[in-house]
């Protein structure tokens, strides 16, 4: 069975449309409306969808891991994800499932920018730039060739959803779902996808929000899998251009017995925090490792 699940969120407008054209593909549609104010809910009932409802906007992670659990209680074998404000094209579906069921591969990622778009604004072209360079360094070596980590619109066998936690509360949950699948043994694979921005910027965010909302995220990945490599060694570099920097301060001193009063407070404050970040970066591995152990 191949189901489609779709986040919403005061989509009444193209909710209708997506679903429409989604049912063509898959044997069933999940819609989760996450706190809508308008007639999200109704228009997704009055399609025929299975329907999660939140109360209150909790958040597109939390959306999309009722979702998930929704389509595997109901037995899925293929789960296609995508956005319900149209940006989206559902007669890609085919090409994201086809290697799938085709086998060897467990996820099929839509690129937006294997196929030129002249309608993608500039600053979602470089933000998502930015932050699928963020998820490739997080992510193990097969992994490190996707150009869109912040797609939506995406393919996954029923054993990655079975095997791939989900803690993201927020918009980085396409990143952290690529960053822990990358550690399994799981295959991946991009198509290219068509995307359409006519008459939204494809996110209920604003892009700077949406950006740093991302990059959090990331930031405390990087701090739960590799701290010694991602803070650590940043913090002894710190500390190591502090004291040299400290040198020359007293070189200066001995030298005309002036203080540079600038360059000692920066020679301070690169110790100062270098430290913490070591300091951090060693209280968070000997955690990671005393879990694992567990």
């Amino acid at each position: 069975m191949i189901i489609a699940c779709v986040p919403a969120y005061n989509e009444e407008r193209d909710l209708g449309p997506v679903v429409l054209k989604t049912m063509k593909f898959v044997d069933k549609v999940i819609v989760c409306d996450d706190g809508s104010t308008d007639l999200t809910a109704e228009v997704a009932k009055q399609l025929g969808c299975n329907l999660i409802i939140h109360n209150s906007r909790l958040g597109k992670g939390i959306a999309q891991k009722a979702l998930f659990e929704e389509a595997l209680d109901l037995g899925a074998k293929i789960i296609v994800t995508l956005d319900a404000d149209g940006q989206h094209s559902p007669e890609d579906i085919p090409a994201l499932i086809e290697p799938i069921l085709g086998g060897g591969i467990d996820i099929v990622n839509g690129s937006r920018f294997l196929k030129k778009s002249k309608e993608m604004p500039l600053h979602r072209v470089i933000g998502n730039n930015i932050l699928t360079s963020f998820t490739r360094l997080l992510s193990n070596e097969a992994f490190k060739e996707l150009t869109d980590s912040q797609s939506g619109f995406r393919a996954y066998s029923r054993k990655v959803l079975e095997n791939v936690r989900i803690k993201e509360k927020g918009m980085g949950v396409d990143s952290e779902i690529l960053i822990n699948a990358s550690t399994g043994s799981f295959k991946v694979k991009e198509v290219p996808i068509s995307v359409s921005y006519d008459g939204n910027e494809g996110s209920t965010f604003n892009p700077i929000n949406h950006g740093l909302n991302v990059f959090y995220s990331l930031f405390r990945l990087a701090s739960e899998q590799k701290p010694i490599v991602y803070f650590g060694l940043p913090g002894l570099i710190l500390v190591i251009a502090g004291i040299l920097m400290g040198f020359r301060v007293l070189n200066i001193f001995l030298d005309i017995g002036v203080i540079a009063v600038g360059s000692a407070f920066i020679s301070i404050g690169l110790i100062i925090v270098g430290s913490i970040a070591s300091t951090t970066a060693i209280v968070l591995q000997v955690f990671l490792n005393q879990i694992k152990k567990i």
